[in-house]
């Protein structure tokens, strides 16, 4: 019998952390209406901050679905996202400004490849402007 392996990008780890999640931490949203669930969740993130994440998901839809996190925590997210963001932007506009100095002595076709652009349908935009 011979081993068969899988790409980990198609089949992530499962651990007994993703176990525990899973089952702690993933709620029905029927659950939630039914029950405490929420007021519960609510007081845990009232101890103060917490990077604990709930989510809570229709079993009716596939796609609705909700990460369910402190204030605190989603704060501290935003403030990563927007400077990262604003760093990228920076890294961006250093290599714009260095491209700008350099003269562009580039044919066409040493820029796109043959599939990457249809010349007839390029003609007829410029034809159309």
């Amino acid at each position: 019998m011979g081993v068969y392996t899988v790409a980990k990008e198609n089949h992530p780890t499962l651990n007994t952390n993703t176990l525990d999640f899973l089952k702690k931490n993933v709620l029905g949203v029927t659950d939630v209406t039914r029950s405490n669930k929420l007021s519960d969740i609510l007081d845990r993130f009232s101890k103060g901050p917490t990077d604990e994440v709930f989510v809570i998901q229709n079993a009716k839809k596939k796609n609705a679905q909700a990460a369910v996190v402190s204030l605190e925590y989603f704060e501290q997210l935003l403030t990563i996202k927007e400077a990262l963001d604003e760093a990228l932007d920076k890294v961006a506009l250093e290599e714009a400004q260095n491209r700008a100095e350099k003269s562009a002595n580039f044919a066409l076709h040493d820029v796109f490849d043959e599939e990457d652009i249809d010349l007839n349908q390029l003609m007829k935009q410029l034809e159309e402007e």
